[in-house]
Order: structure tokens, then C-alpha cells, then sequence
């Protein structure tokens, strides 16, 4: 009898104990290993890929999340082909992925979005001494400027070779009217704009962004807008989303200009399960605080516009987390 006794007793404290430690145990997030395909290591989206991975082992067991080094253009074949779990890049690169336009061969119709991360602005700059305000007179007078569109195979250069086809041209069409063109990167097209070795530069970046304030504190300037059909086809075509520079963002900037951006956005493959989705966009977007000390840009993140215009279809596990707290009605 004291046997019996001792053996329920025993069984209710094994029960008791292993109650005990499931309350305290971890949690999954749902996948063994986590990769977060970031930027160059050079760059703000590998430090921030980091940061990321840091609130995801701190919330669940495991350690699963990493960051990887990878690339915006790079990162949607990446995911496509099940390499990373998780990547960055901008909504254009994904709405081109899933065509196959440039600078894709192949279609990627399996990516989908879970949210932006940062909006990045077209600032087209001009001399503000030159003849036109707008890309229709630009293209009408075929004006031999000087342009820095940055360099191959980043989103500067991409962005302005689309409004160039818009318009039924190609950035090498400026020598032809007897302008030039000059490949650099945004601190070396500095120096080039105060030498007027150039006097138009596409960036796509922040508002303010650094180098354009820069540009335009050295010498009088003019953005150009991005408006009408242009700005419709950008949208409509490359998951661009409207934006405007305000009034007072740069020196002598007095009015509110139109433009477009392709958002930074964060996505994956069609086939993560909706759980993975949801706890890492929960565990993200209720770390903003923390991340935002990273990249600052986060700081300013609207939830009612952070779901939108990603460039893929968004994914199930992030719209049901956008949903739950009423940024989706």
C-alpha cells in the first residue's frame, strides 16, 4: 500500500514539475532556422538584419534567426530558391521579380510581402538655371544635361532608366543630344555637382537625404515632380507609392513636390507557413522602439500604410497580424 501511495505521489510531482517548467520553457517561432537576407555588410540593412535577429532569439527558443549579407537586386532570387527565410529589398525589385523584367530573366511568382521598412524617394535635381520644371519639357527640348543617375545595379540608376523608357528613351540617349553621363556613387556625384561636372543627379533615398541637401546648400537647385501619367505608370508597374517632398525639407525647397518612391520592404516565399509569418512580423513590429535605435527610419513608420504597396501580394501571416490590430479593416 505505501508503494502505491508512494507511486501516485511521485507521478503527481513529475506532473507538477514538468507543468512547471513548460510554463517557463520557450517558445518556437516555427522554424528550426530563420536567415534574414539583408544589404551589403557595409551597409544599414546588415546591422539592422542583426538587431532583428537579436529580438527574435531573445523572444523565442533556439536562436534560430541569423543575418546574412546579401543585396536588394540579389535577394528576391535568393528567397525565390529557398536560400534565406526572409529578405530585403524594394517593392519594384519584387513587382519586376514577378514578371521577369529587368533586372530579372525569369519570373518569381512565389515572393510575398510582410511589410515596408523604410520609404525611399525619387528626388530627381536640377540645376535650378536650367530651362525646364517637369520630364515633358525635359524630353521635349531632348536638353543636353549632365546626369548622374549613380551606378549600375542599385535603385538610383534602376529608377531612372524607367522614366527615361516612359518617355521612349535610354539614359545613353543624353549623348546623343550632346549631354553626358557620369557612373559614380552619392559622394563622389557631391563633388561632381559643386565642380558642375554635372547638373542633374536621380537619387532614390530618404527625405532629407544627405548627399541632395548637400548638392543643393553648394548650389541653387529644383526638384523636378513626378506627376500625371509618369507618376501613374511608376505605380501602377513597379509597386512605386505616391509621396511627396514637403515644403522647407531642403534650402530653397519652398513648395511641396510630387514624386514617387519604392518602398524598403521586408518578404519572403509563398509557402512560409502563416504562423512563421505572424510571429516574426508580432515580434518585429513590437520591437520598434529597440530597432529604431539601429535605423532610424523605423522611428517613423506608419502601421496604416506599412502593409501597402510592397510590390508581391501580402502574406497571409502579416495581414492577419496587421488585421488583429486594425491597421486592415
Amino acid at each position: 500500500m505505501r508503494n502505491k501511495k508512494f507511486i501516485i505521489v511521485s507521478l503527481v510531482l513529475a506532473l507538477v514539475i514538468g507543468l512547471s517548467f513548460s510554463a517557463f520553457a520557450g517558445k518556437s517561432i516555427g522554424v528550426e532556422e530563420l536567415k534574414l537576407s539583408a544589404g551589403s555588410v557595409g551597409g544599414s540593412w546588415y546591422p539592422l538584419a542583426g538587431a532583428m535577429a537579436e529580438v527574435i532569439n531573445k523572444e523565442y527558443d533556439g536562436n534560430p534567426a541569423t543575418g546574412i549579407p546579401g543585396g536588394s537586386v540579389a535577394n528576391p532570387g535568393i528567397i525565390a530558391k529557398g536560400q534565406a527565410t526572409i529578405g530585403f529589398s524594394y517593392s519594384s525589385y519584387l513587382a519586376a521579380a514577378n514578371v521577369g523584367m529587368d533586372p530579372y530573366t525569369e519570373k518569381m511568382t512565389n515572393l510575398r510581402g510582410i511589410m515596408k521598412i523604410l520609404p525611399m524617394y525619387i528626388q530627381v535635381l536640377v540645376d535650378k538655371d536650367l530651362p525646364f520644371d517637369t520630364f515633358d519639357e525635359f524630353f521635349k527640348q531632348k536638353y543636353p544635361v549632365k546626369l548622374c543617375p549613380l551606378k549600375p545595379g542599385v535603385g538610383d540608376f534602376w529608377a531612372a532608366q524607367k522614366i527615361f523608357e516612359f518617355y521612349g528613351y535610354k539614359l545613353e540617349d543624353v549623348k546623343k543630344w550632346g549631354g553626358s553621363l557620369q557612373f559614380v556613387g552619392s559622394s563622389e556625384a557631391v563633388n561632381l555637382w559643386r565642380d558642375h561636372h554635372i547638373d542633374m543627379y536621380n537619387r532614390q533615398g530618404a527625405c532629407p537625404t544627405s548627399d541632395v541637401y548637400e548638392m543643393i546648400v553648394a548650389r541653387p537647385a529644383k526638384i523636378l515632380p513626378i506627376s500625371g501619367d509618369l507618376k501613374k505608370s511608376l505605380i501602377d508597374a513597379f509597386g512605386m507609392s505616391p509621396m511627396i517632398v514637403p515644403a522647407g525639407t531642403y534650402p530653397g525647397i519652398d513648395k511641396d513636390v510630387e514624386t514617387v518612391g519604392m518602398s524598403a520592404v521586408l518578404f519572403c516565399r509563398d509557402d512560409l507557413s502563416e504562423e512563421v509569418v505572424y510571429n516574426f512580423t508580432k515580434v518585429i513590429l513590437e520591437n520598434l522602439e529597440y530597432l529604431s535605435g539601429v535605423y532610424a527610419a523605423l522611428g517613423k513608420l506608419d502601421m496604416n500604410e506599412a502593409w501597402q504597396n510592397l510590390g508581391a501580394p501580402l502574406h497571409p501571416g502579416a495581414e492577419r497580424y496587421f488585421k488583429e490590430k486594425g491597421y486592415i479593416k
